[in-house]
């Protein structure tokens, strides 16, 4: 009876150990292809030139849908020449602003993006009067000779934050390689202010009402532009 009860016990025991090899062996289950895949930290650097002139940018992508982006922009333009409401100006341009975007990609870290935020005043626009041929300036219909206006100068500039909207390719999100390229458009929404003077102003009040008057007149043509246009390309370095 013992060694009957012994073989039974022997024979339980290779049954249960037989059984166990195979659940070992199999461990815990192998990673899929996409989570084997290291996003690194989905952090990037960019560069970017168009119009807000040459920009740095630093990326971060918080969630599978949402990124974020601050960055700054640089640049000027000068302009000879350009006639507005019946007087020629040399205008310079100067491109220097801020930005503190977010990011929405309709897919799971995609590439593609619809774009909000606020953008600092894109340009700022300074101008000096140059008069005619003949020496003289037309302001507000009325005459005045270079000595009677002296320096004759415009200034303007849009509002000091604005929203921002867009769209575009490129996301801090890693997937690939490094390096990747970037496209934004979209629009600042402000209209510019402007201010017109002039040094011979200061002692002849009827040319300071004309310039007044001048400058309500350019405002309104201004008031036509509602928006800046933002078109940017770049690359972008992950890591």
């Amino acid at each position: 009876m013992r060694h009957a009860l012994a073989l039974g016990f022997g024979s339980l025991v290779v049954s249960l150990a037989g059984a166990a090899t195979p659940l070992a062996g199999q461990g815990p289950a192998a990673p899929t292809e996409s989570e084997s895949v290291s996003h690194g930290a989905d952090a990037a650097i960019a560069l970017r030139l168009g119009t807000l002139g040459v920009g740095l940018e630093l990326g971060k992508q918080l969630l599978d849908h949402l990124s974020i982006r601050v960055g700054a922009n640089v640049g000027s333009y000068n302009k000879e020449g350009k006639e507005q409401s019946d007087i020629t100006y040399d205008v310079h341009l100067r491109l220097k602003a801020a930005e503190l975007l977010a990011d929405l990609a309709p897919g799971r870290r995609g590439n593609f993006h619809f774009t909000l935020g606020l953008l600092t005043n894109p340009v700022t626009i300074k101008a000096n009067g140059r008069p005619t041929a003949s020496g003289t300036f037309a302001i507000n219909d009325h005459t005045y000779t270079s000595a009677q206006v002296g320096t004759l100068s415009a200034d303007g500039k849009f509002p000091s934050v604005s929203p921002y909207l867009g769209l575009g390719f490129g996301t801090p999100a890693r997937k690939g390689g490094r390096v990747k390229f970037l496209f934004d458009l979209g629009t600042s929404i402000g209209k510019p202010k402007l201010s017109l003077s002039a040094t011979g102003a200061q002692s002849n009040p009827t040319l300071q009402a004309d310039l007044n008057a001048q400058r309500d007149k350019t405002q309104k043509d201004l008031d036509k532009v509602k928006v800046y246009p933002v078109l940017s390309l770049g690359l972008a370095f992950h890591f």
